[in-house]
């Protein structure tokens, strides 16, 4: 009988006995209710802290603080109205400890009669600290009491920022006072350092006068060294410009005499030039001339030779075909004859073309030089233009420097009484220059111990004003006093937090949700025996095993349905959740199924032991790192910790390569378990009772 035949038989049995039918959805039904309910419950859990009753005391008596009244256990009471963290209740003392002792409270805070005293102690040597009690009722609810804790400490942030609040408003107000005194010593010394500076600018206004007169003086007699210098250097120099313009003027004249005849020779160079190319053009024509003479005489020597050498060819064919004239004399001498023009008529074709290539190289040469006379005459023409203008040129240069050195000698003589003037100018200058450095040092230590007056206030007044600026600057508003008493602002990011407590805890609930209804199945339903007579341990291992996973099928659809559409779970692909959730419940189905079928209650059991280990150590609930060492080894080889990890990525980061590494981990749990499944009924003996054993809700 084939194994799928088996299957098909054990379900139809199974659909046709209506229990049977119930128990298999009532099986299929618990991984939607187990983790449904567990994540329901799970939602959000710390968005309802404020249904938790906390009874509130309030003793405080309030004080004084610099001539202004403190109550901060009021203000934090107010506080605590407009706050929905917990549902506060305002009571008195018996009233809080009756309602811990009979459970009506989660947790008490009492304010002492001496807190806001102790809050204005501060500045003194001996300050005291302000003190909330805070008493959680732990034995009501251990997790309402930590929760409790951690609200604690936040209000007491708040309330520390309160006070410190108070404590810089106080401490600006000092500020200001301090500020206004400043300003006013700043005013006075402002006053001082304005008159030493009245008195400074006088002497330095005298001192710069001085000063530019002693520099004036020394700045002239300096200059009157340099032009006395320079005026000497200028007689000097003036008696040589003389020497040379007088040798230039001479110099200019012998070369305007040598200019007429430098142009005489260029006007004749300019008609020789004119005369060769006239004879260069009419020797250019006779050369042409000459070509075209060689041309036809080549060209007739040329059929000179082709009729000589046909004439010989004809003579020979003639002895050729006339055996007679072969041996005639005559006409062998007028064959060689032939022969003979017709070699001399080759040569001479030869020699008359060459001729006519030396001709046609004439030819060229002489339009070469044809054309280079014609630019030598053009050339001498402007030569002789050139030195008819220079010549003009050269004789106005001449007369220019007859003048120039007529000028160059009343130059000479000119600066000689230059000289001598300048020397005496000299002397008196000497004298007035020493006077006015004499003069600007005393006005100097004048001016410097009025600067050190004015210096002196100047620093003072800025000093006292630096400080009063400084002081009034500083910002006493609301924001201010806010950055002082809270410094630090700490923001959150949530980029990776998920909205609710219950898609954090959902991975968990769920994988035990699938494993709790895999070892169900197996308390319900045999997995070794089927229905069919007579069938074969390998049917049975199909009909089982496919049996098994349709409910593994049912199970995760359901539940996904539920926590997907019922409690509106958000996932990051909905197609990968199902996915997912379909290898999970397969593989913890195989790995119940080996341990039930070759163990029967002994492997229920190690199954049940197994889900408390991953209870524990599959980090669901705690981070692996706060789990005890042993557990962390075992955590990699547990089936859970791949499935939560899946979940996890599927629900929040959307890592599906993380993903994927868990299916590979789950889907090798589930073939090893499917093969060890094999194994048992591979070495099963086939049954041979008929009678088939009823399957047992």
């Amino acid at each position: 009988m084939k194994a799928i035949t088996v299957f098909l038989k054990d379900l139809k049995i199974l659909v046709t006995k209506p229990m049977l039918a119930l128990t298999l959805l009532g099986v299929a039904a618990l991984p939607m209710l187990y983790s449904g309910f567990l994540v329901d419950a799970s939602w959000d859990p710390y968005g309802n802290t404020g249904k938790l009753p906390v009874a509130v005391v309030n003793q405080d008596k309030g004080a004084v603080y610099e001539g202004k009244t403190m109550d901060v256990g009021k203000d934090f009471v107010d506080e605590l109205k407009d706050n929905s963290d917990f549902k506060w209740d305002f009571v008195d003392a018996a009233e809080a400890e009756d309602g811990m002792a009979h459970n009506r409270y989660y947790m008490t805070v009492t304010i002492p009669a001496n807190f806001s005293e102790n809050a204005t102690t501060l500045t003194e040597d001996h300050p005291v600290q302000a003190e909330i009690v805070f008493e959680p009722n732990s034995d009501y609810n251990f997790v309402a009491g930590q929760i409790g804790i951690s609200a604690m400490s936040k209000l007491k942030s708040k309330l520390s920022t309160q006070i410190t609040a108070a404590y810089t408003r106080s401490m600006f107000e000092q500020v200001d006072t301090i500020s206004e005194g400043l300003g006013n010593a700043g005013g006075g010394a402002t006053e001082l350092k304005d008159g030493a500076g009245k008195l400074t600018n006088g002497l330095t206004t005298l001192k710069t006068n001085l000063n530019k007169l002693a520099t004036g003086t020394s700045e002239l007699q300096s200059g009157l060294k340099l032009l006395y210098n320079g005026a000497g250097s200028l007689n000097q120099g003036s008696g040589t410009l003389t020497k040379g313009t007088t040798d230039l003027a001479s110099g200019l004249s012998q070369l305007a005499k040598a200019q007429q005849q430098l142009q005489d020779g260029a006007v004749k160079s300019q008609n020789g030039a004119a005369q060769l190319k006239e004879g260069l053009l009419a020797s250019q024509n006779g050369s042409s001339q000459l070509k075209e003479g060689l041309t036809a005489s080549e060209a007739a020597s040329s059929q000179l030779a082709a009729g000589a050498d046909q004439v010989a060819k004809g003579l020979e064919q003639m002895m050729a075909a006339t055996p007679g004239l072969q041996e005639s004399e005559q006409f062998q001498r007028l064959l060689a004859a032939s022969r003979q023009v017709a070699a001399g008529s080759q040569q001479l074709h030869t020699g008359q073309a060459q001729l006519l290539a030396g001709s046609t190289q004439l030819d060229k040469g002489q339009q070469q030089l044809a054309q280079g006379a014609t630019q030598l005459s053009d050339g001498g023409a402007q030569l002789a233009a050139g030195m008819q203008a220079f010549g003009k040129k050269l004789d106005e240069a001449s007369r220019g420097g007859s003048k120039l050195a007529t000028g160059a000698t009343a130059l000479n003589k000119g600066a000689l009484q230059l000289k001598q003037g300048l020397t005496k100018l000299t002397g008196g200058v000497d004298g007035l220059s020493e006077g006015a450095v004499k003069l600007n040092d005393g006005a100097g230590e004048l001016k410097d111990g009025a600067g050190k007056l004015a210096s002196g206030s100047g620093e003072l007044a800025q000093k006292l004003n630096d400080a009063a600026a400084d002081t009034s600057s500083v910002k006493s508003g609301d924001n201010t006093v806010n950055m002082f008493a809270e410094p630090v602002k700490l923001t959150e990011k949530t980029g990776h937090k998920l909205d609710h407590y219950g898609l954090g805890i959902a991975p968990y609930f769920l994988s035990l949700a699938l494993f709790v209804g895999a070892l169900v199945f197996t308390t319900v339903f045999s997995l070794r025996d089927s229905n069919v007579p007579g069938a074969s341990p390998m049917g049975r291992f199909v009909s089982r095993t496919l049996t098994f996973v349709m409910v593994s099928i049912l199970q995760s659809v359901l539940a996904d349905i539920i926590l997907l559409y019922g409690l509106k779970l958000e996932v990051q692909s909905v197609p990968l959740f199902f996915l997912f959730s379909l290898i999970v419940s397969f593989t913890f189905t195989m790995i119940v199924q080996a341990l039930v079928t070759w163990l029967d209650n002994p492997g229920r059991f190690l199954a049940i032991v197994l889900m408390i280990f991953q209870l524990t150590s599959s980090a669901g609930t705690f981070p692996l790192e706060l789990l005890p060492n042993w557990m962390q080894k075992v955590n990699p080889w547990l089936p859970m910790t791949h499935s939560i990890v899946g979940y996890k990525a599927i629900v929040g980061t959307g890592d599906y390569a993380l993903m994927g590494q868990q299916i590979i981990y789950l889907l090798t749990y589930a073939v090893i378990s499917l093969v060890l499944t094999f194994l048992y009924f591979a070495r099963q003996t086939k049954r041979t009772t008929a009678a088939p054993k009823e399957l047992t809700a």
